[in-house]
Order: C-alpha cells, then sequence, then structure tokens
C-alpha cells in the first residue's frame, strides 16, 4: 500500500515538473532574444564642431 502512495506521487511529482519546463523554457527564450538586442559601440561618435560667430 506504502508503495503504491509513493508510487502515484512519483508520477504526480514528474509531470508536475515535466509541464512547468514546459513553461518555463519557452518564456526564457522569449527573454533571451529581448536582452540580445542592445548595440555595443566600439568607437565613440565624433561630434561635428558648430561653426558659430567667433571661430
Amino acid at each position: 500500500m506504502i508503495l503504491l502512495i509513493f508510487s502515484s506521487m512519483s508520477i504526480y511529482l514528474f509531470w508536475i515538473l515535466f509541464l512547468t519546463l514546459w513553461a518555463i523554457v519557452p518564456l526564457m527564450i522569449i527573454k533571451g532574444r529581448v536582452d540580445e538586442e542592445p548595440n555595443i559601440q566600439t568607437s565613440p561618435k565624433v561630434k561635428a564642431k558648430k561653426k558659430g560667430w567667433f571661430n
């Protein structure tokens, strides 16, 4: 009887963990795609000189 209870609990635990894994992995993939967007600038931008009255 005790073996039957542990067996059924392990089956429920397996399916709970399996379904949570299937729910979490797509979220991690979507979040990873969003994080790849920012571009890293390797060289600084050169500002153009403004021509004013006293240059």
